[in-house]
């Protein structure tokens, strides 16, 4: 039995229905590879039965095309949209994943995030910047 299916198994133990978040939830609990949890955060938002997440799991893992460095989805095969909805999902779980994943989950989050987050830099260079976010002499180029 591999992984994805061991955690598949704990997850939906008396439930017939889970949401992706759940999945990633008991992923890091876990301490699944890091290539497990990539998946499960791969997995387009919503709730599952366990054959449907099963099958989605298996087709993200049997995609054709350049691997991202952490087993996510490449950053640059993601549209606009679904890049900003995995780095809001990354956001949503950094504080999971750093108060109770291993040091592999932890260190792949990093580095999924840091991919994610360039992709989106290289995508919006010219990005709306909060001006009350900014400190003096700071990226505005200001005088210190």
């Amino acid at each position: 039995m591999d992984e994805v299916e061991k955690l598949l198994d704990a997850v939906y133990a008396g439930n017939e229905r889970v949401t992706r978040e759940e999945i990633h939830r008991h992923a890091v609990a876990a301490e699944a590879p890091g290539a497990v949890i990539d998946a499960v955060d791969a997995l387009p938002e919503g709730e599952y039965a366990y054959d449907e997440a099963s099958e989605a799991l298996a087709q993200l893992k049997s995609r054709d095309g350049a691997a991202s460095t952490t087993g996510g989805v490449p950053p640059e095969g993601l549209d606009d949209t679904d890049l900003s909805r995995e780095l809001r999902h990354l956001h949503e779980t950094r504080d999971d994943t750093f108060r109770h994943g291993s040091e592999q989950a932890l260190a792949n989050h990093d580095a999924r995030t840091a991919e994610l987050e360039a992709e989106y830099l290289r995508r919006f260079p010219d990005r709306a910047v909060d001006p009350h976010r900014l400190r003096p002499g700071g990226a505005a180029g200001e005088d210190r």
